[in-house]
């Protein structure tokens, strides 16, 4: 008798274990994570060079930034750099347009990061540029100018223990008079190669060393701008 109370007790805990044991993982899933997409940037076009904005006063104006909407993106955040004092301002938005006062008489930068609440990844946009005209203003300041090779950041392979800096230069008024270049071991760099009309120039480098270089662009008009810093290393 007491052997087959065991058996049936011993087929209620069987039935119970089965019942509990489940039916296949119940475990949650993971959400899935969408990262966001770039936009295409529409105004202030690219270069633009007679933008006026909207007049605050003397000095500022407000301006309209708009773009193309991007997928996966809860907010934007739009930065803006001026690229004479390269001090960069970020505004935010949760839409695809936005008003920025700046000041006038400046040349700008500006881009668009697509961010989501559900990712830390970004996405950027193209960098346009626009030269937010000043009131009565008839020559304008020529752009910062941009290193183009070595390429910022990267290490090079000197040939002769010579490198060669180019750069590119613009200017809305198209009168750009020379170039001065400043090179180095030290940031920022402080001497002078010398003022070229040339979008080029040879420098004495030696292995196993980290140089700075800017560029400087003056226009016929005496208006300058100076670059960022650039760096390369050579190997």
């Amino acid at each position: 008798m007491q052997t087959r109370y065991l058996k049936i007790y011993e087929f209620i805990i069987a039935i119970i274990l089965t019942s509990c044991g489940g039916g296949g993982d119940d475990s949650p899933t993971e959400p899935e994570i969408f990262i966001p997409t770039a936009s295409e940037l529409s105004l202030p076009a690219n270069d633009e060079v007679c933008l006026t904005g909207v007049s605050v006063n003397d000095s500022q104006a407000t301006v309209a930034f708009s773009w193309q909407a991007a997928t996966n993106v809860d907010s934007y955040n739009v930065e803006v750099k001026n690229l004479t004092s390269g001090q960069v301002n970020t505004f935010a938005s949760a839409t695809e347009a936005t008003n920025i006062t700046l000041n006038k008489g400046e040349p700008y930068s500006w881009q668009v990061i697509s961010t989501s609440s559900s990712t830390t990844e970004t996405a950027e946009s193209a960098i346009w540029k626009f030269y937010l005209a000043g009131d009565g203003v008839v020559n304008y300041a020529p752009f910062m100018a941009e290193a183009l090779v070595p390429a910022v950041g990267t290490t090079v392979t000197a040939t002769s223990s010579k490198v060669t800096l180019s750069w590119q230069g613009a200017d809305v008024d198209n009168d750009i008079k020379n170039y001065e270049v400043f090179f180095g071991t030290a940031t920022p760099p402080t001497t002078s190669l010398g003022v070229t009309t040339d979008t080029f120039l040879e420098v004495d480098v030696t292995a196993n060393t980290i140089y700075y270089w800017r560029v400087k662009t003056t226009d016929e008009e005496a208006n300058c701008s100076i670059s960022e810093i650039f760096e390369f290393k050579v190997n």
